[in-house]
């Protein structure tokens, strides 16, 4: 009880001799935290923090047998139950010996003991000096640190598809792939850099849940605040890729913050969903006001997807591999020739199609459930054709394979349905013939709801508006819930 009660007082003592104000460099370690959902608290401490001496501004190693030199205010009584008065003391303990100088109204005695310093008698100067120390703490200020760091693992949680270029800045490419990270603080801010390569990339940032930052990158670098306050608060602020991988990336070049203990990786979430598409998963033109408008990166937003939605609405970790216009076996086409300039199958055992020539290791992040969401674009060249449609079942049939020699253990979802299912008949024709040829029962199929435009409106180019995508999320998530037993 004794020694309990001195390890809080050296704490509390130590941190006010510390004097808890400014801004200075990091500490080497990081506090011990927990995940909390972000609509409480977002992160709490759980345990007292060990720094080392050169780095650390609070000494907290406190043991029987050494404890720090620390100027502290007691109130001490001898054994004898003689009065005791308040005086400013330094006590300092090597090895199994503490001086203790203690103050009586009538004289000061040196007091040696082997274990611990007698502070008090239990039964009166302890509420006392408790009541002291309970009032200090409110006073204590918190301890701000100023630091840039890189958006890798170590300080970051890094979704989706990306890599890192040789300045150390990761690059975001397929829709929706991010950075998120927690931190306690006052301000950050993010460094971000862009190719600008054709179309301008589209990206959101978004700070506890809330979309406060939602820009088109039009310059090579930019330095955007994301997060202000005059008192520390807990955040998680995550970065994403609003628009598609064949136009411009995102890359993370560094994150500022000024914060209690740096920025740390929010919790890897238990369920993985891969979702793999066409125009529509990337989200193409849901934010357009109408089917009158063209193309745009500036009208994609992968958060409005069915993937994004589903990922939410499951609480499940996702990647989306999509590319507007492509197929299995041919990609958007208005002549009789298939267009073949890039296909599924292709941009599938790639990182990142545009911008890097690296292959993307399946073994880091292997799904619980793949959903392939193809043919909308083939069916513009099979036009109902019966040898073309042949020619596109042989292809998807391939890709099924594919897939699966990918992803071992995954449950496949072959859908198809929002914008025509003409082409829905072959795929199951395929995924049972799958099935009888390997003996593989881990794959399904599934229908969409073709899109009513008429009442829940159109994106661009007559593609899915964000009502439709999240038609599309409300019908596929309990499925997958209700098939995976989540």
């Amino acid at each position: 009880m004794k020694l309990k009660f001195y390890f809080l007082i050296c704490t509390i003592a130590a941190v006010l001799l510390c004097g808890c104000t400014g801004v200075k460099e990091t500490p080497a370690e990081s506090s011990v935290y927990t995940y909390i959902e972000p609509t409480q608290e977002v992160y709490v401490t759980t345990e007292t923090e060990t720094l080392t001496e050169t780095t650390a501004p609070i000494t907290a190693t406190i043991s029987e047998t050494e404890i720090s030199t620390i100027p502290t205010t007691v109130t001490t009584a001898e054994t004898t139950g003689e009065t005791a008065t308040e005086t400013t003391t330094v006590t300092t303990v090597e090895a199994t010996t503490t001086e203790t100088t203690a103050t009586t109204e009538e004289t000061a005695e040196t007091v040696t003991t082997t274990e611990e310093t007698t502070v008090t008698s239990e039964s009166t100067a302890a509420a006392e000096t408790e009541e002291t120390v309970s009032e200090s703490t409110a006073e204590i200020a918190p301890q701000l640190y100023e630091a840039d760091f890189r958006a890798d693992e170590e300080h970051v949680k890094i979704s989706g598809r990306t890599f890192t270029d040789n300045s150390g800045t990761v690059i975001l490419s397929n829709t929706y792939s991010s950075v998120e990270f927690a931190f306690c603080g006052t301000s950050a801010e993010i460094t971000l850099t862009s190719d600008c390569s054709g179309a301008d990339a589209r990206v959101g940032i978004f700070v506890n849940g809330k979309r406060v930052i939602d820009t088109m990158l039009t310059n090579k670098t930019i330095t955007l605040k994301v997060f202000e306050s005059a008192e520390p608060k807990n955040c998680i602020v995550s970065v994403v890729k609003l628009s598609e991988q064949s136009n411009s990336y995102v890359g993370v070049k560094k994150i500022h913050a000024v914060s209690e203990y740096g920025i740390i990786p929010t919790p890897k979430r238990e369920l993985k969903i891969e979702f793999i598409g066409d125009s529509i998963t990337c989200g193409y033109g849901v934010d357009a006001p109408n089917e009158h408008y063209d193309f745009s990166t500036e009208t994609e937003d992968g958060s409005k997807t069915y993937a994004a939605l589903i990922g939410k609405e499951l609480d499940a970790d996702i990647n989306i591999v999509a590319w507007s216009g492509i197929g299995a076996y041919s990609c958007y086409t208005s002549g009789d020739e298939p267009s073949q300039w890039k296909l599924i199958s292709g941009v599938y055992e790639n990182t990142d199609t545009m911008h890097t020539s690296k292959k993307w290791d399946f073994s880091k992040w292997q799904p619980d459930v793949v959903v392939i969401n193809i043919g909308t674009n083939d069916n513009s060249w099979t036009r109902g054709i019966a040898d073309r449609v042949d020619t596109f079942g042989k292809a998807y049939y391939d890709f099924i394979c594919q897939v699966r020699e990918a992803n071992p253990d995954a449950y496949i979802i072959c859908t198809l349905g929002a914008m025509g299912k003409e082409l829905l008949p072959e795929i199951e024709e395929q995924v049972g013939q799958y099935t009888a040829d390997t003996g593989d029962t881990q794959i399904i199929t599934f229908e969409f709801d073709m899109q009513n435009g008429y009442r829940d409106g159109y994106g661009a180019d007559y593609h899915p508006s964000a009502k439709t995508h999240q038609k599309m999320a409300d019908k596929l998530a309990p499925f997958i819930a209700e098939l995976m037993n989540w």
